[in-house]
């Protein structure tokens, strides 16, 4: 990574993502396979057997899905910037604004060259959030090379590259 970059999302291998399915496979393996397990867990659990494998299976379920998902928006990103179908913004930050909510967090906004980029810590993301903006780095008058990819109405940051020194 270049020493001038001060964030970068990483991309690992997508298939990464699908990793937590196996065990979820192997134990509904075991609980369908093997009755005397699910029926040792009912009877701890207190409720009967149907009812518990068809909990732990919708359970499995939104699990599987989740990392499908996982799946899909990482190779998403990762088909992007291969193909390099982004945008890159250069310049300096201009309209800076951070504000915390009644809750405790905090969002961010600010302009590049007429491209206006929010970001909060509200939630994890592929993306850069108020997570990674732990310094005060992004500032008014700030120089900056921005790679972003467009969502909908957001402009979703994936690198940050300082252009003047801090």
């Amino acid at each position: 990574m270049n020493s001038d970059v001060y964030f970068e999302t990483q991309i690992g291998l997508a298939l990464v993502q699908l990793l937590p399915i196996f065990p979820i496979v192997l134990i509904l393996f075991i609980l369908f396979k093997f009755s005397d397990v699910t029926q040792y867990i009912s009877e701890i659990l207190k409720i009967s057997r149907n009812k518990f494998l068809l909990g732990f299976g919708f359970l499995s379920c939104v699990l599987v899905s989740d990392c499908i998902f996982g799946y899909f928006k990482v190779s998403h990103l990762r088909q992007i910037i291969d193909e390099k179908k982004y945008q890159v913004v250069v310049g300096c930050v201009k309209h800076y604004n951070s504000e915390i909510s009644p809750t405790n967090y905090r969002t961010e906004t600010f302009v590049i060259e007429n491209t206006k980029f929010q970001f909060s810590n509200y939630t994890q993301s592929l993306y850069f959030t108020g997570d990674d903006h732990t310094d005060n780095f992004i500032t008014e008058g700030q120089c900056m090379e921005i790679s972003y990819v467009r969502e909908g109405e957001k402009n979703r940051i994936f690198k940050i590259v300082s252009l003047t020194s801090r």
